[in-house]
C-alpha cells in the first residue's frame, strides 16, 4: 500500500470551517436519524427523516487533522441535544482493511501492524454480497463521545456503502473516487471484485493523477477502458477535472440514490457519501 501523508506546522486555536450549512425546515425529532461522517480534518452531518426519504438539514464542517479528536467531540456535544431516533456514523479514517470472509476471525492485530495506532475502537462491517469484511478503527474518545451521546448508534465505515451502493454504472473496471476536503478515497471494482480501497491526502490536480495512475499500473488496467467515477467535493468545472480529462477519457460523476434534500443548492454528488449511507441503513 502506498500513503501519501502530508506534512504540516503545528499551530494552536485554529478555526473549524463551515463548508455548507442548510438548516432544518421542520423541528428534528424521534422520527429523524442522524447520519454522520467523520474523517481525520472534517465532519459531515444530516437529518434524514426515513419515512418521507428526506434530508431536513445538512452541515459541513473541516479542521485541521492536528485537531481531530478536539474538533469531533466538540461537535458530538453540540449535537447531543437533538432528540433524535437513532444517529448512524459513518467512520472516513483511513484506519480499514477489506479482509476475505474466510478468513476474518474477529482479530485486529493486522490492523494494527499496518496502521500502529495507538488509543483506538475496532469495528467491522459484513459484506456478504461481496465476500469481505470491512475492519476498520475510530478514535476511542470519539467512539466514547458518541455512545454516551445517543442511545441507539451504528457505526459503518466510509468504504462500506460505497461498496453496497449502486452508483448508478455498471461498467467493469470501476474507479470510485470520493473527496473530501484534503483527501480522497478511491475504490478500484475490477472483473467484479473489489481490489483496493484506501485514502490518500492531496495538495494539488497532479497529486490525484499522480496515485489514480499508479493504481491503474498496479492493477493492469489501460487508462482509455477505466470507468472514473468521481463524487464529493469537487466542481465539475474544476482544474482538477480539467487535469483528470486530460489522462481519463470515461469521466463520470456519481449518481447518489433518490433522496430528496430540502435545499437543492448545492450539487448532489458533493454528498454521495451520506446519501449511501441513508440507503445502506434504510
Amino acid at each position: 500500500m502506498f500513503l501519501f501523508c502530508k506534512g504540516r506546522n503545528l499551530q494552536k486555536n485554529k478555526l473549524v470551517k463551515t463548508l455548507f450549512n442548510t438548516e432544518p425546515v421542520r423541528e428534528i425529532g424521534s422520527e429523524h436519524a442522524l447520519l454522520l461522517e467523520a474523517g481525520n480534518d472534517f465532519c459531515c452531518y444530516v437529518y434524514w427523516h426515513k419515512a418521507d426519504n428526506k434530508i431536513d438539514g445538512l452541515k459541513y464542517l473541516s479542521f485541521d487533522e492536528t485537531e481531530t479528536e478536539r474538533r469531533l467531540l466538540e461537535i458530538i456535544n453540540e449535537l447531543q441535544n437533538k432528540r433524535v431516533g437513532n444517529a448512524v456514523v459513518c467512520a472516513a479514517f483511513s484506519q480499514a482493511l477489506l479482509v476475505p470472509n474466510k478468513f476474518f476471525k474477529q482479530d485486529y492485530s493486522m490492523l494494527d501492524a499496518v496502521y500502529s495506532q495507538a488509543g483506538q475502537t475496532y469495528f467491522h462491517d459484513a459484506i456478504p454480497e461481496w465476500q469481505l469484511v470491512n475492519a476498520y478503527s475510530v478514535p476511542a474518545g470519539f467512539n466514547q463521545a458518541v455512545q454516551s451521546a445517543f442511545t441507539s448508534v451504528q457505526f459503518l465505515h466510509a468504504y462500506t456503502p460505497t461498496i453496497k451502493i449502486y452508483n448508478g454504472y455498471i461498467a467493469d473496471n470501476q474507479l470510485l473516487v470520493h473527496f473530501t476536503t484534503q483527501h480522497f478515497r478511491v475504490l478500484l471494482k475490477k472483473d467484479s471484485a473489489v481490489h483496493l480501497a484506501q485514502t490518500y491526502a492531496y495538495k494539488t490536480p497532479l497529486d490525484v493523477v499522480y496515485y489514480l495512475l499508479k493504481v491503474c499500473y498496479e492493477f493492469g488496467m489501460a487508462q482509455q477502458n477505466v470507468y472514473l467515477i468521481l463524487s464529493g467535493l469537487i466542481e465539475k468545472d474544476s482544474n482538477l477535472v480539467t487535469e483528470l480529462q486530460q489522462y481519463f477519457i470515461n469521466l463520470h460523476f456519481a449518481n447518489p440514490p433518490e433522496i430528496s434534500l430540502s435545499d437543492d443548492t448545492y450539487p448532489h454528488h458533493f454528498f454521495t457519501s451520506l446519501f449511501n449511507l441513508a440507503a445502506c441503513v434504510s
